[in-house]
């Protein structure tokens, strides 16, 4: 299993720009609908697919989902709504979308507390989309063509769609990424029988011979009778992730009352000299004051103004002890108060 970062870019590849023109002539939308592609990159894709060049009299809302921050940013420029997130965090609602465009990572899900084994991703987002998507809505799946013989997805594809195309990218393309284009229309009835023609030419995918010779590139079927995507609300009732962004916890946690007492807690405490004492200080403690340089700085006024500057120097003082047979060094550490003193005349003085 991969490193979660490297997660982050596995199996990111856009749509080429020519092959998503030839995939738009193959859609037609007549009404109202709301579209997602659920791991939408930059959203460019999308956007070629669905947008308007006639000046349509209805709404074609755009939704996609990106987990990488900077193409999630790019791709709320192109999309009506975008969430960054996962899209195994995100809720939303079944049967709400007329058409899905699922080009999901080639990689393996990572394994979660209580899971067994890792499933393809390929397979899980074809499940997961498939719920999104209403009966009678079209699905758009692109994915490499030897993954169409994985008899998972070739069993799921042949029992849950119909009125289906298997495709694949036109020449220019086809070589440098080996995708294949699976178009079909969600079944609407609830009892599903599976195609077993479509299985078994799925699983004859397997071969890069039997695909060159046997598929037929997208830009041949240019022209042919389009899938006319279905009316659903443009807006989607519940379309949000579970993880929730640090950003929108900055000023809450700002202005929060026991957040600010900690702070107060943990700032520096200062000790602040002034007014008359409680008590008389005593000389030696004037001079540990003096000292520790706790009354640093003006005292008096007028003609009586001096200014201080107490320090405590630190010394070591070694001695030797002769014995009958031995030396003994010992060593103590002596203490001694140095105050500086400037009078009004502008006399240093120092007192040890």
């Amino acid at each position: 299993m991969s490193q979660i970062g490297n997660k982050l870019k596995a199996g990111f590849f856009a749509t080429p720009q020519r092959q998503g023109e030839y995939l738009r002539q193959l859609l037609e939308f007549k009404s109202d609908t709301a579209v997602l592609d659920p791991t939408c990159g930059e959203g460019k894709i999308l956007k070629q697919l669905t947008e308007d060049r006639s000046n349509r009299p209805f709404n074609v809302a755009t939704y996609g989902v990106e987990l990488d921050k900077r193409r999630a940013m790019l791709a709320q420029q192109e999309l009506d709504h975008t969430v960054e997130a996962p899209i195994e965090s995100m809720v939303i609602s079944n049967d709400a979308f007329g058409f899905i465009y699922l080009n999901p990572p080639y990689d393996h899900t990572m394994l979660g507390i209580g899971d067994d084994k890792t499933e393809r991703k390929e397979y899980t987002e074809l499940v997961r989309s498939t719920r999104y998507l209403m009966p009678g809505g079209v699905l758009m799946y692109v994915i490499p063509s030897y993954r169409f013989s994985d008899s998972k997805i070739a069993r799921f594809l042949a029992t849950h769609y119909e009125e289906t195309c298997l495709t694949r990218f036109s020449d220019e393309d086809y070589t440098d990424f080996r995708q294949c284009i699976f178009i079909g229309r969600k079944k609407k009835s609830s009892r599903k029988t599976a195609d077993d023609l479509l299985i078994e030419q799925l699983f004859e995918c397997e071969d890069e011979g039997f695909v060159m010779a046997n598929i037929t590139p997208v830009d041949q079927i240019v022209g042919n009778r389009p899938w006319i995507i279905p009316q659903s609300k443009p807006t989607v009732a519940t379309f949000y992730t579970r993880i929730e962004k640090k950003q929108e916890f900055v000023s809450l946690i700002k202005d929060n009352k026991g957040f600010n007492a900690f702070i107060e807690r943990t700032k520096p405490k200062t000790l602040t000299i002034g007014g008359d004492p409680i008590i008389n200080i005593a000389q030696g403690q004037m001079a540990l004051l003096l000292a520790s340089g706790a009354v640093n700085g003006l005292i008096g006024s007028g003609d009586t103004l001096h200014a201080l500057q107490g320090m405590e120097k630190v010394s070591t003082i070694v001695t030797e002890e002769r014995k009958e047979h031995s030396i003994v060094t010992k060593s103590r550490t002596k203490r001694e108060v140095s105050v500086k003193v400037i009078t009004p005349t502008g006399i240093v003085k120092k007192l040890m």
